[in-house]
């Protein structure tokens, strides 16, 4: 990484063990590198059969980018140290739903309290460079402060108390109780001892609140427009001040669109990670 003289950290994740990437989480990490060229992106993946990653088509596009790197993922390791040690240990992963999912939100403050730096869900499309500040993370209503972008600095207090109640008020049934409900409770509570609003625009506990257009233009319940070309103009319009488009990965899941054809994920694609769209078009297909 040659470009890299004082890199800022950029995490993504890939917890269930498979050994091949979606275009897009190439998209995402592409996309992050194309507008952040002097950061450190790390994607952490847990795949044992590296060969077979190695032989993956869109883990060789992004693996070639200069200030991309993978590494293999040893959860004991990463948590070690933390109050999620004991937890991993415990074996509650195993009853827990969507137990990737809450993986990964426990690995974002574990590895942003050990090294700082960005932690980014892996279906999050990059548009510009993010904000130079030590600390935030965004609405995604106006009640609701999701987890899927957190910037934090190395042994914030904010990251220790989100551990420790991660653990403590741990839920394995309750679906985004221990990632975007937990971050709020945590926020919302800073706001209510700091005598400040719990709204966008207000730093608490240190972590600057973007409104929800900053992270999360288009709501989990109008995802079906990303794939819609006749919205495209709307969209473009909609998120033209947005850092980051979120997809909703888990509600979309792996629906398709056709390079070309003008929807909104066409143009996200093609204006942020120009490498893998030239990929999905060679196979006529992206998700």
């Amino acid at each position: 990484m040659k470009n890299v003289t004082k890199p800022e950290n950029m995490f993504f994740f890939e917890t269930s063990g498979r050994c091949h990437l979606t275009t897009r989480e190439a998209c995402s990490i592409e996309s992050a590198a194309k507008h952040h060229p002097t950061n450190r992106i790390q994607f952490l993946y847990a795949c044992k059969n590296v060969s077979q990653l190695k032989d993956d088509k869109p883990f060789q596009i992004v693996s070639q980018i200069e200030n991309v790197e993978f590494k293999s993922l040893n959860f004991k390791f990463v948590l070690s140290g933390t109050p999620l040690a004991n937890w991993y240990e415990s074996g509650i992963l195993n009853i827990t739903i969507k137990k990737n999912n809450v993986l990964s939100d426990g690995l974002k403050f574990v590895l942003l309290k050990k090294y700082g730096g960005v932690a980014i869900d892996s279906d999050c499309i990059t548009r510009k460079p993010l904000p130079n500040l030590p600390a935030y993370a965004g609405f995604q209503t106006l009640s609701v402060v999701n987890n899927a972008i957190i910037k934090a600095q190395k042994d914030s207090p904010f990251l220790i108390e989100c551990m420790e109640r991660f653990v403590k008020e741990y839920s394995p049934t309750i679906w985004c109780h221990n990632g975007p409900k937990l971050l709020t409770r945590v926020i919302q509570g800073a706001c209510e001892k700091e005598n400040k609003y719990f709204a966008p625009g207000f730093t608490c506990y240190g972590v600057h609140l973007f409104p929800v257009p900053a992270f999360y233009p288009i709501n989990f319940s109008q995802r079906k427009l990303f794939f819609d070309p006749s919205v495209s103009e709307s969209l473009n319009k909609i998120w033209k001040d947005s850092y980051i488009v979120h997809i909703w990965n888990s509600l979309v899941q792996r629906q398709q669109y056709k390079p070309g054809e003008g929807s909104p994920m066409d143009h996200l694609y093609k204006d942020n990670c120009p490498i893998t769209y030239s990929y999905i078009v060679k196979q006529g297909v992206g998700e």
